[in-house]
């Protein structure tokens, strides 16, 4: 279990890191970099209620790059909520801060794992905003 709490814990922080470069304009990797992390039929539903497609996501990211200097993203109290032949439900909290605005969010993450099992894909994401 500790394993899968690490390599759940690695995944969330690793692709937060990359957006977080990516709308600080830092990020000089590909876009595919970032949607590698992706499984086929992603969706999310935003703290705002708002629903994303992997499609619509992959269309909005090259103009959101370097849009928020200075965006710091943390992540949160990573726990494991129930774990399934091929996936894992996990959720986390992550708080935003960008100069003096600061959000918070819970999210639940559904990953699944790649064909070879090698590597967990982002498959759904529900956030809601802390009041």
């Amino acid at each position: 279990m500790e394993n899968m709490i690490n390599n759940v814990t690695y995944e969330i922080i690793e692709l937060h890191r990359l957006l977080q470069a990516w709308f600080r304009g830092e990020n000089e990797e590909p876009l595919s970099c970032l949607l590698a992390h992706f499984a086929p039929g992603y969706m999310m539903v935003g703290a705002a209620g708002r629903v994303i497609t992997l499609e619509g996501f992959e269309k909005a990211l090259p103009s959101l790059k370097g849009s928020r200097p200075g965006l710091i993203m943390e992540i949160f109290d990573v726990k494991i909520c129930q774990t399934f032949d091929g996936g894992i439900l996990a959720f986390y909290r992550e708080v935003q801060t960008q100069g003096e605005a600061r959000t918070e969010r819970w999210s639940t993450v559904l990953f699944v794992e790649n064909a070879a099992k090698t590597q967990l894909l982002w498959k759904h994401l529900q956030e809601t905003f802390l009041s």
